[in-house]
């Protein structure tokens, strides 16, 4: 059986009823955090950018564009709510394949709503589409794609995005396997755009292509049904892996499991960075004017995510260990509101990141979310304080309570979403398998006013 046979009996044969309810759960915990998200992001930039750029094309009432007064396709529509998601760099992620929620979980919604999907529909594609992604993703994340400058949960995200749209179109064994193998055409995200617009339309790219993928494949159009097997096979071609080999999920065996929330909107890799720095303060009662020298150890593959020593806006702020360390030291909340220009610029914390030093171990490795990043930070009294950030909390071993998750709904969405609205899709969401049909739902997301007419 081929790679993409495997994948799409896999799409059509699991059933709501196959999954664990403790897969259940998560997933919903997932998804109460990405629409959360990609409300507070429908207010930045690029998704307004992305909004105008699509409002231009022509209006369409086939789905809802969150945090938007317009209607749009569905594909069109995941491009912006992925984009989003995504924007806030509060999206979750699965290691060690680097997997983001941001470009799946949206792109489900948004297309159910076209279809009048249930949520146990919804749940159900979540799941499915993830693991479709994720499988090939543990193999090639760390097995070559990323040192080759991939980001690959771009490149197999589409996958996963057309499955989750095929199962959701109920599509039969044939026209799923097309929709898969022809987003292998699709999908494409890179190392290096990261702190950049194009790291963040990334997402909607995969959202809007994983749909059409499905959309076009149920009209009859397919790749090649060895597309991903083989030399010069697609995961070949992404990661050096001509003989990919995986294990699809079952009951609690999935990998939604294995993905952990961010508390903080910035990226992945350094969550355990601030909750560290964050301990060691509260230890040891120091703040940023104390402060002489902050050494940050890091593996190889840190420096080339996390590349912007200084940085100049918003997006590059995201992906820079000195103003991570230097909002931190300056006793910064650590929200969106730490990462806005302000901040950038604030003297104080740019006078910090000048104590931040990066330093490269390459007998660590090239694995994207390393071992441990080794911290030590010298007092100018002479103390030094060290410490060794491993996990964040709500890492996938330390997950996010339910509590924790609606919290971070609420933050999102305060003082977008009217309060009623605000509750009312929490409660939702929070209980999606009941939903028969999951529009109302967006329709109420999409009450939030972030594009001025």
């Amino acid at each position: 059986m081929t790679i993409a046979d495997r994948l799409a009996s896999f799409t059509c044969d699991t059933n709501y009823a196959d999954i664990d309810p403790a897969v259940i759960e998560r997933a919903k915990d997932l998804c109460i955090s990405s629409l959360g998200s990609a409300v507070l992001g429908a207010t930045m930039d690029v998704p307004r950018t992305v909004a105008q750029y699509v409002r231009e094309q022509g209006s369409c009432d086939e789905a809802s564009v969150i945090g938007f007064a317009f209607g749009a396709t569905a594909e069109q529509a995941a491009m912006i709510n992925c984009d989003s998601s995504h924007c806030t760099e509060l999206e979750d992620v699965a290691w060690p394949e680097a997997q983001y929620t941001c470009c799946i979980i949206p792109a489900v919604f948004t297309l159910a709503q076209a279809l009048g999907s249930s949520g146990r529909d919804v749940i159900e594609a979540v799941v499915i589409g993830f693991e479709v992604a994720a499988r090939p993703g543990m193999v090639c994340s760390n097995g070559g794609a990323a040192a080759r400058g991939w980001l690959s949960c771009a490149n197999v995200g589409v996958l996963g995005v057309a499955a989750a749209s095929a199962r959701l179109m109920k599509l039969d064994f044939a026209q799923t396997r097309d929709a898969i193998t022809l987003a292998a055409s699709l999908g494409g995200g890179l190392v290096r755009q990261t702190g950049s617009g194009a790291h963040v339309v990334e997402a909607g790219f995969v959202g809007r292509d994983g749909i059409a993928a499905a959309r076009l494949a149920a009209r009859g159009i397919g790749g090649h049904p060895r597309i991903f097997d083989g030399e010069a096979g697609y995961f070949d071609a992404l990661a050096g892996q001509p003989d990919l080999a995986m294990e699809l999920g079952a009951g609690r065996d999935f990998r939604i499991m294995a993905v952990g929330q961010k508390k903080y909107p910035c990226c992945y890799m350094l969550q355990r960075t601030i909750d560290a720095l964050k301990a060691a303060m509260a230890d040891h009662g120091f703040s940023g004017e104390d402060v002489e020298d902050v050494m940050v150890e890091v593996n190889a593959a840190f420096p080339a995510i996390m590349k912007y020593d200084v940085p100049t806006d918003v997006e590059e702020a995201r992906f820079s260990l000195q103003h991570v360390v230097a909002a931190t030291l300056a006793g910064e909340a650590m929200d969106v509101r730490s990462f806005a220009a302000d901040k950038v610029a604030d003297p104080r914390i740019a006078a910090d990141r000048g104590k931040v030093r990066m330093v490269v171990h390459p007998e660590w490795g090239y694995d994207q979310l390393g071992a441990q990043d080794i911290i030590t930070v010298t007092l100018r009294d002479g103390r030094q304080i060290g410490t060794t950030a491993v996990r964040a909390h709500g890492d996938a071993d330390d997950p996010l309570s339910r509590a924790e998750t609606l919290d971070k709904f609420m933050r999102c969405t305060k003082g977008l979403l009217p309060p009623g609205i605000q509750a009312e899709t929490a409660a939702m969401l929070e209980a999606l398998e009941t939903l028969t049909d999951v529009a109302p739902l967006m329709t109420a997301l999409s009450a939030a006013p972030a594009f001025a007419e």
